[in-house]
């Protein structure tokens, strides 16, 4: 702080941190009956996205439990595995939520109980920027009243108390403590410790998800310009702080969403999905969005006041920087900004940024870093507030400002008042999330490492296959790594995957699952067609299977089996046989000219032995040949393929791959090579390729 606090400050700070939880419990007002087993949810959504909202938060529930359990336990393995194992660090598959992971470690500590933990969480997430907020606002307007008023207008920023599931969206709270530190690097005699803060609370923001990152970094980096241009004089003795600093985050910044790209690399996904950005409308009255009625006055009140006077702290007064640090947060998540009476407009940051920035093609929503205006709105009216009060006798103020916290309560938790200013009703309700308690004691009692879930629905089927995030849910309950996948992008071992579990349960392909790592095969029972279930059990219990595959517990939903792992085992790919015997496969084409083709080959392993791919899985280069009826190769291209991860004695498995340069239609064989040894076939297909 730039000065000791009194007595009172440290009072109305208290009284100020208890308002927030206050606020907090009551904006979860409707989970706190049974907050082991309800979580929150829009009720401006309808029935159909609820379905999918129920999904998505299920999966969330799973992957910040994960996240918890990890750092209390095993913290140097917060990168390692989880959903949608065995694909190497799943989380880049999605958000990573290692932030939220932070936030929920004690209460998982006290609790064991994912969905209680994940309700104390949201408490956390709803009264941090509260706090956050006030200490910012405080420095400035030094008066509790309207930095109250502040913290109460972050705390209760629309998008972040109509959304339940999603709490890694709404992560800006450390952001008010970052611009209070960048001020006190510049306008105090201390350097090194705010920019220590600075570093640590950015590498927190890191740890949330990417929209949040580049939300907070802009709005820094417009406050930092403005600082740098108002303390020109100070530039020389806090550039090494602040260079610190600013390497610190991005090193940090880099361990955590570095991985992102090795799997984009690795595995060509995480690309060619067009970002979603903002009409410009979505900001104005009646969206939630809007910044309010309350917000919007008091921050106008707040501006035309900085048209008047300054009210400089330390040589500063942040107005005008904040004003321009929420314009770049619009900017940057709008479609364009339409200039008045010319029909045209100016393109969003990232609208321009899309097409040139690596990686952007893989971040679909970013207009989500509107989550960075609330702080600028927040301080703004907190000036308005000042404005409001501070002629008015101490009691008249007290009871002014308490009209100003009602207002802005009741603008967003009132419906009728809340649909009058943002289009809906900001109303979290609760629906009934906890499994059969049978099936939350027989997963706490098995624990036999990395869990294979049947039934898998097939990769085409991506409604049945949301369904998993239930089972991720289920596994809350004692985390580990999971064969269900419920992500923003699918696992590419997807097909893989539903492979294997098609061919349960028997001998070989358990002893392939076992192979790749898993320990404990978990059906859920009540997924499953009734005669397909009476079939799957008269063929666990065959000793041919259930000696590799034995049960070991089931509930009223779940049958629980361990695996054991195969006695032989193999990484020579040339051992499989690919020979692609029968008739030849027409290929499809695509409507576009350049359209790839893919090639399906079938491997089979005819044992003995258990075949598994070589470690680390991934795709890896080969060769790809199309040779005509004359023996002659018309094409040859390097490809990259995913290998069988793991082959059972006498199973086999589709593989696809995709050939960028088809030949001339006509009918060929297509023979696929490893890159290690080119003269070698290890797969052939007779094909037929189409007109175009």
């Amino acid at each position: 702080m730039s000065r000791p606090w009194s007595r009172r400050e440290w009072v109305c700070f208290g009284w100020a941190a208890a308002a927030y939880l206050v606020v907090a419990l009551f904006v979860l007002r409707n989970v706190l009956p049974e907050p082991a087993r309800l979580l929150p949810y829009n009720s401006d959504i309808d029935a159909a996205n609820q379905t999918m909202g129920h999904f998505d938060q299920s999966m969330v529930v799973s992957v910040i439990v994960r996240n918890a359990d990890i750092l209390v336990t095993e913290p140097w393995k917060l990168l390692g595995d989880g959903q949608c194992f065995p694909f190497p660090k799943s989380y880049t598959l999605g958000e990573h939520m290692f932030g939220e992971g932070l936030l929920m470690a004690i209460p998982w500590m006290l609790t064991g109980d994912p969905i209680l933990a994940y309700n104390l969480m949201l408490v956390l997430t709803l009264w941090i920027p509260g706090v956050t907020m006030y200490l910012f606002a405080h420095h400035f307007l030094r008066r509790a009243a309207p930095a109250f008023v502040a913290g109460l207008l972050l705390a209760m920023s629309p998008p972040r108390i109509i959304d339940g599931g999603h709490p890694y969206l709404h992560a800006e709270f450390w952001l008010p403590l970052i611009l209070l530190f960048l001020h006190q690097v510049f306008a105090s005699r201390w350097l090194w410790l705010p920019a220590a803060g600075i570093a640590l609370l950015l590498a927190l923001e890191a740890l949330e998800t990417i929209y949040v990152l580049l939300a907070c970094a802009i709005v820094t980096s417009v406050y930092g310009l403005f600082l740098a241009a108002r303390f020109r004089s100070a530039l020389p003795r806090v550039v090494l702080p602040l260079a610190a600093a600013v390497v610190l985050s991005v090193g940090f910044a880099w361990f955590v969403l570095g991985p992102y790209f090795e799997t984009r690399e690795a595995w060509s996904v995480l690309r060619g999905r067009p970002t979603a950005l903002f009409p410009i409308e979505t900001y104005g009255w009646g969206s939630p969005f809007f910044v309010g009625a309350f917000g919007l006055v008091l921050g106008v009140v707040g501006l035309v006041d900085r048209l008047i006077r300054r009210r400089d702290v330390h040589r500063d007064d942040p107005r005008v920087a904040m004003l321009a640090a929420a314009v770049a947060i619009v900017w940057a998540s709008v479609v364009e900004i339409p200039i008045p009476g010319t029909g045209l407009g100016i393109p969003g940051l990232f609208a321009l940024l899309a097409e040139v920035v690596p990686g952007l093609d893989a971040v679909r929503g970013l207009f989500a870093v509107t989550i960075g205006l609330w702080v600028p709105v927040a301080l703004l009216a907190g000036y308005g507030a000042l404005v409001l009060l501070e002629r008015l006798p101490r009691r008249l103020a007290a009871g002014v400002a308490a009209a100003l916290a009602l207002g802005i309560v009741g603008e967003r938790s009132v419906p009728a008042f809340a649909e009058w200013s943002f289009g809906t009703p900001l109303e979290l309700l609760a629906w009934d999330a906890r499994p059969p308690e049978d099936d939350i004691e027989l997963v706490r009692a098995v624990d036999l490492g990395p869990v294979f879930d049947v039934p898998v629905a097939p990769p085409e089927n991506s409604l049945a296959r949301a369904a998993q995030a239930r089972h991720l849910l289920l596994q809350a309950w004692n985390p580990k790594p999971s064969s269900s996948c419920y992500n923003s992008f699918d696992t590419p071992l997807a097909s893989q995957m539903a492979q294997l579990a098609s061919g349960l349960p028997s001998r070989g392909v358990a002893e392939a699952i076992a192979a790749l790592g898993f320990g404990e095969v978990l059906s859920h029972d009540r997924a499953w067609w009734p005669p397909h279930l009476k079939s799957w059990r008269r063929r666990a219990a065959d000793p041919n299977v259930s000696g590799v595959m034995p049960e070991v517990g089931r509930s009223s939903g779940l049958t629980a089996y361990r695996l054991v792992p195969p006695e032989v085992l193999h990484e020579d790919l040339h051992r499989l046989d690919g020979a692609g015997r029968g008739p030849a496969v027409e290929l499809v084409r695509g409507d576009e000219p350049s359209s790839r083709l893919v090639v399906p080959f079938v491997f089979s392993n005819p044992g003995p032995g258990t075949f598994r791919g070589p470690a680390p899985l991934r795709p890896r280069a080969a060769k790809l040949r199309w040779r005509s009826a004359d023996g002659s190769i018309p094409v040859e291209e390097d490809v990259r393929v995913l290998w069988p991860a793991a082959l059972g004695a006498g199973k086999s498995m589709k593989v696809e791959v995709s050939a960028a340069r088809p030949p001339a239609p006509g009918t060929y064989r297509v023979e696929l090579s490893s890159a290690d040894a080119p003269d070698v076939v290890v797969a052939s297909r007779a094909v037929r390729v189409p007109e175009a």
